[in-house]
């Protein structure tokens, strides 16, 4: 009996084997080829058959040595082992002398497919309806797809298959949705997937929560919905757009708008009604077109004015903040004067002096003193009391306390100080001295009488002139102009003869 660890070249045994089978072989050494001694050359059993190629190689590649007709040949593809090939016979597939066939199983088989030739990649040699299972990137077959067959949807033979979508098939739904598979699963038929949720879209809160899919979905339209508030309400509030700016879909009522983000509203303003600024509650438009500017609503004021705020503020405008001296100081009698005194009918742009500060400016038609005194009303007036004058600073001529302390009117009658002046013996006829001038301010002051300021012409008069005897003027005077006849100093004669101190040749 052969042992069990016996070898012969190109067998390649290694278990017991039949007692006839080892009879044959005992008496060849181990290693023997099975060719070697002329026991399987193809005299031994058929002279006619031998093989040929590609069929040549070690007999043990399909051979045994239980039995030389039992072949174990193991094909490259092991399709070719399964079902109903190994019941076919070699020879079924396998010509010698001729080349491998080809493996293709259109080769052998006629394809009830048109067109398709790649039978494995659905079916399997095991049994021809036992179907391989489709590709992990294959779409789901449960569900409404497990009633399908392969040729329901692979109707063309296009290797590989195209990549398909739901929509292949079904068709766009819901207005235009091709993704299928973010609503539904094969698995569970056209119901949504359990865990589909609503908020991956659109977060329901607050009134959306109660409303039905159709008044936003119409006709299960849920392609194309829009997901800003104003795609389904439109602009509101005379064309406001961000309706989250002031509402929340928790509450749409109350706004959490703060007005003070846009406009503060204090004082007045605070009890006015929101009609008053935004009608028919338009409040994308106000009545000063959205302006926050006091004019935008109230219009220039005052003549004309527009700053509003610089003597104004919302808390209360009746308490304006004006300061009337950063313009022009109300002191004495202008501080009691009514303000349309100066501003005709509250316009305070526009002024009876058309803005200007000087006297003449308001008093130009007032003035007693003529166009020639000019616009310094203030050197001789104070706005304290028009009546009270200051002492004149320049007055042409020196004037003494008791003139000083006289109204202007004593010599300036008219006012009118470029007229000719009251003349001094209007006043001091009775108190004059002497005959002859009477323009007293021709040789005096009205200082006092002492003060004089004539200029004699120059006149040669000796030295040992006498001089006169009578006080009271001046001594050089009465040399020629003696007071003792006439009775009072006659200065309208200059003759040396006139006193009779130098009658005759």
């Amino acid at each position: 009996m052969l042992a069990a660890t016996t070898v012969l070249v190109g067998c390649a045994v290694t278990n017991v084997v039949a007692p006839v089978v080892a009879a044959k072989h005992v008496a060849y050494a181990p290693g023997t080829a099975c060719d070697a001694v002329g026991c399987h050359t193809p005299t031994y059993f058929d002279p006619a058959y031998t093989h040929q190629q590609p069929y040549l190689g070690p007999c043990d590649t399909c051979h045994n040595l239980v039995s030389w007709k039992q072949v174990t040949y193991k094909h490259k593809n092991a399709a070719f082992d399964n079902g109903m090939h190994p019941l076919l016979g070699c020879s079924t597939c396998h010509t010698e002398g001729k080349a491998l066939p080809n493996p293709a199983c259109s080769a052998c088989h006629d394809a009830p497919h048109k067109g398709w030739t790649s039978c494995s990649s659905c079916h399997s040699t095991t049994a021809w309806r036992l179907f391989q299972a489709p590709p992990a990137d294959h779409l789901s077959l449960e569900g409404g797809h497990s009633t399908l067959i392969c040729l329901d949807c692979h109707k063309a033979a296009n290797e590989p298959a195209k990549d398909r979508q739901c929509v292949d098939c079904h068709g766009t739904n819901h207005g235009g949705l091709r993704t299928c598979q973010d609503c539904h699963d094969p698995a569970t038929g056209w119901e949504p997937k359990a865990d589909w949720s609503h908020s991956d879209f659109f977060v329901l809160r607050g009134a959306h929560t109660k409303l039905d899919c159709a008044q936003c979905h119409v006709n299960d339209r849920f392609a194309g919905t829009p997901k800003v508030c104003v795609g389904c309400h439109g602009k509101q509030h005379g064309g406001l757009s961000d309706c989250a700016g002031c509402h929340t879909t928790s509450a749409f009522k109350p706004a959490t708008f703060e007005h003070s983000s846009v406009f503060k509203l204090v004082g007045a303003h605070d009890d006015l009604k929101c009609s008053r600024c935004h009608p028919d509650r338009k409040f994308a438009r106000v009545i000063g077109n959205g302006s926050h500017e006091c004019v935008s609503c109230h219009g220039p004021q005052h003549g004309g004015l527009t700053d509003c705020d610089d003597c104004h503020t919302t808390s209360s405008f009746d308490r304006p903040t004006f300061e009337h001296s950063s313009v022009f100081p109300l002191v004495g009698q202008h501080a009691t004067l009514a303000c349309s005194k100066c501003h005709p009918d509250n316009e305070f742009a526009n002024t009876i002096s058309n803005g200007g500060t000087d006297c003449v400016d308001c008093h130009a038609g007032d003035s007693p003193h003529g166009a020639s005194v000019g616009s310094n009303c203030e050197s001789c007036h104070t706005p304290v009391d028009f009546n009270v004058t200051l002492p004149f600073p320049a007055h042409v001529i020196p004037l003494g306390a008791t003139h000083r302390s006289m109204s202007c009117t004593l010599c300036h009658t008219s006012l009118v100080f470029t007229a000719p002046t009251r003349a001094c013996v209007s006043c001091h006829a009775g108190d004059v001295p002497h005959v002859g001038p009477s323009d007293c301010l021709s040789c005096h002051w009205p200082t006092v009488w002492s003060d004089t300021h004539f200029t004699h012409a120059t006149l040669e008069v000796p030295s040992d002139h006498p001089p006169s005897t009578t006080s009271g003027y001046p001594t050089e005077c009465y040399k020629c102009h003696p007071s003792d006849n006439p009775p009072a100093p006659d200065f309208t004669h200059h003759s040396c003869t006139i006193t009779g101190c130098h009658v005759g040749p």
